[in-house]
């Protein structure tokens, strides 16, 4: 069997990551100071929504719908790890 690199992956990782980004974007800035499971069942749905098998799953969820809860920003680094305020 013949492997083959896909020479449009760089631009299509990227692409995937830009969208996930969004939507850690938006659900900081829509759902601050709501309730955790609410958070957690928006986040669940906008990251699923993405397409090509994204899926977030605890502890990311629940850390990431905790944070914001809290009122802090979340966001995703160029290189996947997601952040937040202290």
């Amino acid at each position: 069997m013949d492997f083959q690199m896909n020479p449009d992956f760089p631009r299509q990782m990227q692409e995937q990551l830009n969208k996930l980004k969004a939507v850690l974007d938006g659900i900081s800035t829509e759902y601050s100071g709501q309730d955790v499971e609410v958070i957690k069942n928006a986040l669940s749905a906008r990251w699923a929504a993405v397409g090509n098998g994204a899926n977030v799953t605890d502890p990311d969820l629940t850390n990431v719908a905790t944070r914001v809860s809290l009122g802090k920003r979340v966001w995703m680094e160029d290189n996947g790890k997601i952040m937040s305020d202290d």
